[in-house]
């Protein structure tokens, strides 16, 4: 059973993140940019028609060409007060000025996997590693050992060095690749997710589906993309004690 606090402090952002993503898919649908959700939003909309109950974020996805074209509209066709960030982290985000810290939309990339084995190993290797530089406030618990150790090494590492700079490199690591290649990967997603590999036609063509109160556009195949991400009983929830926001505490 979840905190009367955390419940009620977890719908008001589920409220704004709402807000957020109706502006977002406002911009992409009048522009005809593709997209779709993923990771738990997808999640949400397969297995809730709408958030997953305990969610505390928005996750969309899209070709490296369409959020280019998404970035250079939005700030001209946002709604008073909304806002593109990326500055903060690696994801960019849509946020809005004076709404909540924890609310935003997350935009995934999806950018080149290299096919060859050691090129793959080396590019996840170096987004890892600057991941680690630029983490700010990291919740240890969610990392196997080495990992720990690898993230605690590059976050003192990062320390010289300003964060654009970081950033910077993070985004020339990130398009690295042959545009050709049969694999894509969501190139500024988390740590654990960033060598899931996708097959570039698998976001051809998204279907229109049913987000809370919102009509979005999904995976033409939902079921293979969540199999991928989080393997085939992605329609059974957690057990009662993993069911937390991911950002949001008390």
């Amino acid at each position: 059973m979840m905190d009367p606090r955390l419940q009620a402090a977890l719908e008001k952002i589920q409220g704004e993140l709402l807000q957020l993503l109706q502006d977002t898919v406002r911009v992409l649908e009048q522009n005809r940019i593709p997209y779709c959700l993923i990771c738990g939003t997808l999640l949400g909309a397969v297995r809730h028609k709408g958030f997953i109950p305990w969610d505390d974020d928005v996750d969309l996805v899209m070709p490296r060409s369409s959020y280019e074209r998404f970035a250079a509209l939005y700030p001209s066709q946002c709604s008073q007060g909304f806002y593109l960030d990326t500055t903060d982290t690696w994801v960019p985000r849509i946020r809005r000025q004076g709404g909540g810290e924890l609310a935003f939309v997350d935009l995934f990339i999806l950018d080149p996997l290299p096919e060859n084995p050691l090129q793959r190993g080396l590019k996840l290797l170096g987004l890892r590693i600057l991941q680690g530089t630029l983490k700010e406030h990291t919740d240890y618990t969610r990392f196997s050992l080495p990992q720990r150790a690898m993230l605690l090494c590059t976050s003192l590492m990062g320390k010289p060095f300003p964060k654009a700079v970081k950033l910077r490199a993070y985004d020339r690591l990130s398009r690295l690749g042959n545009p050709a290649s049969p694999l894509l990967h969501m190139a500024n997603c988390s740590f654990h997710l960033l060598g899931t590999a996708f097959s570039p036609d698998i976001f051809d063509a998204p279907v229109p589906g049913d987000f809370q109160s919102l009509t979005v556009r999904l995976p033409r195949d939902a079921s293979q993309v969540l199999t991928r991400l989080y393997g085939p009983d992605y329609m059974t929830p957690p057990p009662e004690s993993e069911r937390r926001p991911q950002h949001l505490t008390l």
